[in-house]
């Protein structure tokens, strides 16, 4: 994870690279996840009101506030971009997405949410924090990250039988984002491949070791 990503040269893939980075971003993930909770699960039998007010809580908590403080230190000059491309600039953001991730799994709680539910969030919250170490001496990629997080999560709703709506279908498509993601961070050479990999292995872990322990 050390190495340094090549210098970067034009394609005509960049844009659809891009659109790949932007759609699945880390900030959007979360709520990306929590849809596929309230949609495909057992969960899809409660009041659409009730799943609608408690993903747009998600989307809140994970995305508007992060969002709304790497602005916030982008007017400050403290971060040069919304992707936070410098790993020495992301410190404070992350720290801040940990903050949410935790607030999300308090949310969720509230709400007597199911305890697989929570525990996701309250997953990503330590896979932050390890990020956080991480990229304090190296670099690793949160984009990967945060869709292999998902993955893991829609894996193991798989293998519990509580995705109820073609699950392997569900399944392939989110190991195939993985790639995808992966792909495109390599493309635009903000990663290298052990950065990608890293980022995809250790989040995917975390998340399903602490589901399969629920």
């Amino acid at each position: 994870m050390t190495e340094t990503p090549t210098t970067p040269q034009p394609g005509k893939f960049k844009l659809p690279a891009n659109i790949v980075s932007d759609v699945f971003s880390p900030l959007l993930m979360p709520t990306y996840a929590m849809i596929a909770a309230m949609w495909l699960t057992p969960l899809c039998l409660l009041p659409v009101g009730n799943r609608v007010s408690a993903t747009a809580g998600i989307a809140f908590i994970t995305c508007i506030i992060p969002l709304v403080f790497i602005f916030t230190m982008i007017r400050l000059g403290r971060v040069a971009d919304v992707s936070i491309s410098d790993p020495r600039q992301r410190r404070a953001p992350y720290i801040v997405a940990l903050l949410c991730y935790i607030g999300a799994a308090v949310f969720l709680a509230s709400l007597k949410a199911p305890l697989w539910l929570v525990v996701f969030y309250g997953a990503g919250a330590i896979v932050l924090l390890l990020n956080l170490f991480i990229t304090a001496k190296s670099k690793i990629s949160a984009h990967t990250s945060a869709v292999g997080g998902t993955c893991a999560l829609i894996f193991w709703l798989t293998l519990r039988g509580y995705l109820l709506f073609s699950p392997l279908v569900w399944v392939s498509v989110a190991f195939l984002m993985v790639g995808i993601m992966a792909w495109a961070r390599l493309y635009l050479y903000r990663h290298t491949l052990g950065q990608v990999a890293a980022g995809a292995a250790l989040s995917f872990s975390v998340v399903f070791v602490a589901l399969c322990i629920l």
